[in-house]
């Protein structure tokens, strides 16, 4: 799609002119119980037991829901200043980003700390440490791909933290980015990143090679491939943005009054849409609707 068309259709959808059949309709939100201070609620990842994991910025910051969404329990208070990003990894170990700190968490599936990558409250470059890390995929092999934001770059590590290699700068050519700030794997291996600032998705092979640029969507806060599409949650006009993986604008839905700054999401396993709300403080959960992904 040229750019004029990926304009074009942006201004449609943010205009709420265009809302392509409904792709996820609203199916209520993850309880909390009173005993958790909410805060800022940055992330939602799901295991494959099904269970559930909300990282946000209250307290405690880790939170474990079971696979029909019953809480189980809470970890981490202390550790965090900004809880930014959570993945779970085949072996169900809990990965995190500190854009506060500038570490990289990983957690055993019972919460034990395991390892901190980088450096606590001493951002940086180089092999050992981050500056300002934002989100985190895990490919096929296992190994990790992570948004490092503030040296704008992606660090890809071994499957125990070890480094491997880098790609990216501070910019907005082709390649660079102005903030990594969230990230999505497909089955292919490809890796996309929501380059915030730039009001771009730049999508690589994972040895770094850029394969192409999307734009015409806003402003990317988080990514997430669904099936044959990849959702990207725009914070600023509060809506979420269906493209297929060639980058071509599908639906795009929300705003203000359905969405509170959707920030990271994840799919549990009976295919509903869970969305990290920053400004909402929740998880919304939405069910596919007739011409969903």
């Amino acid at each position: 799609m040229s750019s004029q068309r990926l304009g074009f259709a942006w201004f449609l959808l943010a205009a709420g002119l265009v809302f392509a059949g409904d792709p996820y309709r609203p199916a209520g939100f993850l309880q909390f119980p009173d005993t958790v201070k909410m805060g800022a609620l940055s992330s939602v990842a799901v295991a494959s037991n099904g269970h559930i994991y909300v990282l946000h910025r209250g307290s405690p910051p880790l939170l474990e829901f079971d696979a029909n969404r019953r809480y189980l329990r809470g970890w981490g208070e202390g550790l965090f200043k900004v809880a930014h990003g959570l993945r779970i990894d085949a072996a169900g170990s809990i990965w995190t980003t500190d854009n506060g700190n500038h570490v990289v968490r990983k957690f055993s599936s019972d919460g034990k700390l395991l390892v901190t990558l980088g450096e606590v409250d001493q951002g940086g470059a180089g092999q050992d440490h981050f500056r300002s890390p934002d989100d985190i995929v895990i490919d096929s092999h296992g190994t990790l791909f992570i948004a490092d934001s503030g040296n704008g770059r992606i660090v890809h590590l071994d499957a125990s933290g070890r480094y491997l290699s880098e790609w990216g700068t501070k910019g907005d050519a082709p390649g660079q980015f102005k903030m990594a700030h969230g990230l999505a794997i497909d089955r292919r291996d490809r890796i996309y990143v929501a380059d915030r600032g730039n009001n771009r998705v730049q999508v690589f092979m994972p040895d770094g090679k850029l394969v192409a640029v999307w734009s015409g969507f806003g402003n990317p806060y988080g990514l997430l491939i669904a099936g044959s599409q990849l959702l990207v949650s725009e914070g600023e006009v509060h809506k979420i943005f269906h493209l297929d993986l060639d980058g071509n604008i599908k639906a795009g839905w929300g705003g203000p009054s359905v969405l509170q700054l959707p920030h990271f999401m994840a799919v549990d396993r009976d295919g509903n849409l869970l969305v990290a709300e920053v400004n909402g403080q929740r998880v919304q959960i939405f069910t596919r609707g007739e011409h969903g992904t």
